[in-house]
């Protein structure tokens, strides 16, 4: 399967040392309640790996949901990511 970008949204809001480990994806708080997480996943393998170290790091999973819309990845020169 290709890749696909996800949006994964987490109880709380995550502060700027849990955002720099996931700088791979946009991530934005949305009020005190909740943080989304949104950005693309080389495969479904890639996409677990990455539920399991938001498990691991003690962080409650509220959603995962597949985007439809085209997204590139950050790390893509055409996007003119880094």
């Amino acid at each position: 399967m290709a890749g696909a970008n996800y949006e994964i949204v987490v109880r709380g809001r995550l502060g700027g040392a849990f955002a720099r480990w996931f700088d791979e994806l946009e991530v934005r708080a949305s009020g005190p309640d909740a943080t989304y997480l949104r950005g693309w996943f080389a495969d479904q393998a890639a996409l677990q790996g990455f539920l399991t170290q938001l498990g691991d790091l003690g962080l409650e999973l509220v959603s995962v949901h597949h985007l439809s819309e085209p997204q590139r990845r950050h790390s893509d020169p055409a996007a003119g990511g880094h």
